[in-house]
C-alpha cells in the first residue's frame, strides 16, 4: 500500500494542504463542513499524521494525563470510556495512571504525569484530600475532587440534589422510617448524598437518625448485604432503604429476602448510579441516574478547550442527577 501524504489528503478533499494542516491541528478557522469532510477523507485514505512534527509545530504533545483509582467500578470505567473517545475525536491521546487512596501517592503521580509533557490532566479520585501543593501551568479537570489551584476545573454530579430527590420522593409517599446505606464520609460523593438526604428529611421536620444510617468503607454488594442486615436488626420498623449505590441495593435485596420481607410491599428500595443491573433485579430497582460516558465526554471537552485557549481560568460545574422510577418503591402499607 503506497504511503499516504498530507498532500494526498488535500488533493482528495479538494482543499489546500494548509487547510488539512489546520484541521489536524484543531485550528478554529475552518468551517465545520470542511472539517468533517477532511476528517472523513483522512479516515478513508488511512492517513496517519506525523505526531512528532505536529507537536513541534503546535508546541503541544496532544496528550492528556488521566489519574484515576483502579477501574473496578462500572461508573468510573464508563467515565474513562467517554473521556477517551471524546479526546480521540478531538485529536488527543490519553495516558492512564492508577492511584491508591492516599494524598502522597496522588501528588507523586501528578509530578510524574507532568514529567511526560502532557498538555492537561484529569483527576478522578473522589476521596477527600487536603489540596496538594501544585505548581503547574497546564489545565487540570477533577471529577468529585475539588481543587483550588488557578488552573483547576472542578466537575461533579450534583449528588446533594440526587439524594434529595430520592429521599424526598420516599417521604412524599408517606415513608418516615427510611434507612440509609452509605459510603465513608471521607468520600465526597458519600458525604454529599448524606447531606441531600438530610435536607429532604428537614423539610418534613425529621432528623437524620444515626440508627437509620450505616456508613461503609466500600460500595459493594457484600457491604450492602451486611449493612441491610444490621439495619433490620436494630431498626425493624424501617419501611424504606436508600442505598448510595446500586450494588449496595442489590446486596440489600438479598438481606430483605432472607428476612422474608417483600420489595416493595414491606420495604421500598432506591439505589444510586442507575447501572444496567437495575433493570434485571426483581423487582426492577428505582435508582438515581448519573451520567457516565456523557460525563467523561464533558471532562474531555473542558480540559481540551482549556488547553487551546490562552487565558487560565477556574470553573466549578455540577452535572444534574435524575431519579429513575421502577417497581421497587411504593407507599408504605399503613398509608394505603
Amino acid at each position: 500500500m503506497p504511503h499516504v501524504t498530507l498532500h494526498d489528503v488535500a488533493k482528495a478533499s479538494g482543499v489546500s494542504s494548509q487547510t488539512v494542516s489546520r484541521v489536524i491541528n484543531q485550528r478554529p478557522d475552518v468551517a465545520e463542513a470542511t472539517r468533517a469532510h477532511v476528517w472523513e477523507t483522512i479516515r478513508r485514505l488511512g492517513y496517519k499524521p506525523n505526531t512528532l512534527a505536529r507537536s513541534l509545530v503546535s508546541r503541544r504533545s496532544h496528550l492528556l494525563g488521566v489519574i484515576t483509582l483502579p477501574l473496578n467500578d462500572y461508573f468510573r470505567a464508563q467515565i474513562i470510556t467517554g473521556l477517551e473517545k471524546q479526546a480521540r475525536t478531538m485529536g488527543y491521546a490519553c495516558q492512564m495512571s492508577f492511584t491508591s487512596d492516599n494524598a502522597s501517592d496522588l501528588c507523586d503521580l501528578i509530578d510524574a504525569t507532568l514529567a511526560r509533557q502532557v498538555d492537561g490532566i484529569v483527576i478522578l479520585t473522589p476521596k477527600r484530600f487536603t489540596d496538594p501543593e501544585l505548581r503547574v501551568d497546564v489545565p487540570i479537570v477533577t471529577v468529585a475532587h475539588k481543587l483550588t489551584t488557578p488552573h483547576a476545573i472542578n466537575v461533579d454530579v450534583d449528588n446533594v440534589d440526587g439524594a434529595y430527590q430520592a429521599v424526598r420522593y420516599l417521604l412524599s409517599l408517606g415513608h418516615r422510617a427510611i434507612g440509609q446505606i452509605g459510603g465513608s464520609s471521607e468520600w465526597i460523593p458519600a458525604s454529599d448524598r448524606i447531606e441531600g438526604a438530610r435536607r429532604a428529611l428537614a423539610e418534613y421536620q425529621l432528623p437524620l437518625a444515626p440508627t437509620y444510617l450505616v456508613e461503609c468503607q466500600e460500595w459493594s454488594f457484600e457491604v450492602g448485604y451486611e449493612a441491610a442486615r444490621q439495619l433490620l436488626a436494630t431498626a425493624p420498623e424501617l419501611t424504606a432503604l436508600f442505598c448510595h449505590t446500586d450494588w449496595m441495593a442489590a446486596g440489600a435485596y438479598r438481606a430483605l429476602r432472607e428476612a422474608n420481607l417483600r420489595i416493595p410491599q414491606d420495604v421500598s428500595v432506591i439505589g444510586y448510579d442507575d447501572l444496567p443491573i437495575c433493570q434485571f433485579l426483581d423487582p426492577p430497582l428505582a435508582s438515581v441516574r448519573q451520567p457516565s460516558q456523557g460525563l467523561g465526554q464533558l471532562v474531555a471537552q473542558l480540559v481540551i478547550n482549556a488547553i487551546e485557549q490562552t487565558e487560565p481560568f477556574r470553573q466549578d460545574m455540577l452535572v444534574p442527577a435524575e431519579l429513575m422510577m421502577r417497581g421497587s418503591v411504593m407507599a408504605p402499607t399503613l398509608m394505603r
